[in-house]
């Protein structure tokens, strides 16, 4: 499994940190300005299904929740 973690940033938006393919952390900024927005965004760049898992099948989990 791999995880995926949200955090506030000074503007209200928020940064999604993750494990690349070669097992770096790479932060990125999202656009959203809700927690809400700001998973539903993870997921999508992500790319996981509605099972919580991507495209080669495995499993995410963001901020503690299956993606």
């Amino acid at each position: 499994m791999k995880r995926a973690t949200l955090s506030d940033r000074p503007d209200g938006s928020f940064d999604l940190e993750y494990e690349n393919g070669r097992g770096a952390k790479t932060v990125m900024r999202l656009d959203a300005n809700t927690y809400e927005k700001a998973i539903k965004e993870a997921r999508v760049f992500l790319g996981t299904k509605g099972d919580g898992t991507d495209e080669d099948g495995v499993a995410w989990e963001i901020d503690g929740e299956t993606a």
